[in-house]
């Protein structure tokens, strides 16, 4: 079927609207699904494309000899030498960043002070192999370096295997463009729904992001704000939009890198809490690494989602700064229910 990729990718995002409103466990089971399937198609694609080798594992290591015999010109040869590869881990983090959407559901989550940080470890090392392992078999198994570049993994399945096995693929790869739109959309919801909690808008939109579903419990107006914008921001660049959200996903490791290395410092030094392996070493390499991934970005990038921020801070400053009293007062959720300007104790849970 030949439809217009910005429709398909605006009913997508509709779609996902709809599931979000649905019960949390109620999505749980219908991506629980969604991802079996898909990781049986990374599995099927894992296969084939090592039973079809075409160049030797070395090319992982050395793929400007192995791949391009070091060709001045080559498309590989001008992305080391350009910088292109180090540009693009500001989208690959965007690709593998789902690891940390437990944090999101956490107040929906069972013992979460136990759960939420295998949750997250779990997710990430599950995530990375069903993820390099397939990517690893595409790139020894491509027949050429164009087919690869192109990246139409319909096209070579089907030439390792047949059009059914392909068109397998092909539906799995459609599955997870819908799974991860579900959750984006839910977690997204949640937290424009915690902002309203902590009071971080005026009373009226407050009272509206907080309202929850009588049936199922979801923040539905939160989860509507969410996913009609997405279903619009469709038809916008495909390229502005990668590039503006991977920007953005860099930045945002860099700012939590950032309070990696804060956590142990004052009144948080004693807090009972998950506690990161290698500290401090991991966050103080993450923040050189995220900063130069940054400095490498497009200038309009970075311009795009600075923009965003300079938005949000004048709020900050126009709006929050002078009511901190009454406005966007971060609790608990077992210390307050309400949303009125005086705070209400929550007396069950």
């Amino acid at each position: 079927m030949h439809i217009d990729g910005q429709l398909a990718g605006a009913g997508v995002m509709l779609l996902a609207t709809v599931m979000g409103l649905l019960d949390l466990r109620a999505n749980a089971w219908i991506t629980g699904v969604f991802l079996v399937l898909e990781v049986i198609a990374a599995g099927v694609v894992a296969v084939l494309g090592f039973s079809h080798s075409s160049r030797p594992a070395s090319t992982l290591i050395h793929p400007v000899v192995e791949a391009t015999g070091g060709a001045p010109g080559s498309p590989v040869t001008a992305a080391l030498h350009g910088g292109a590869i180090i540009a693009g881990l500001a989208v690959a983090l965007f690709v593998l960043q789902g690891f940390s959407t437990a944090v999101y559901l956490s107040e929906e989550m069972e013992n979460p002070r136990r759960n939420v940080s295998r949750t997250v470890l779990w997710t990430l090392g599950i995530g990375a192999v069903v993820v390099i392992v397939p990517t690893i078999a595409i790139t020894l198994g491509a027949p050429d370096m164009q087919t690869l570049t192109e990246g139409n993994l319909s096209a070579m399945v089907k030439a390792w295997s047949n059009s059914a096995v392909g068109t397998f693929v092909s539906l799995c790869i459609a599955l997870a463009i819908i799974n991860a739109g579900i959750v984006m959309v839910i977690q997204n919801s949640r937290v424009l729904y915690a902002s309203a909690r902590d009071r971080a808008w005026p009373r009226p939109v407050n009272k509206a992001f907080s309202t929850l579903s009588g049936r199922f419990g979801s923040p539905w107006v939160a989860t509507l704000a969410v996913g009609v914008p997405g279903a619009a921001l469709c038809f916008a660049p495909l390229d502005t939009l990668t590039n503006v959200t991977g920007v953005a996903v860099a930045g945002m490791y860099l700012l939590v890198a950032i309070g990696a290395l804060a956590s142990r410092r004052g009144s948080h030094k004693s807090r009972p809490a998950w506690r990161m392996p290698l500290w401090p070493v991991i966050p103080a390499v993450l923040v050189l690494v995220m900063a130069y991934v940054l400095y490498v970005q497009e200038i309009k990038d970075l311009a795009i989602t600075g923009g965003i921020v300079a938005v949000a801070c004048l709020y900050w400053l126009l709006y929050l700064r002078p009511r901190q009293d009454t406005r966007w007062v971060i609790t608990v959720p077992e210390e307050q229910l309400g949303l009125d300007d005086e705070p209400v104790t929550r007396t069950a849970v």
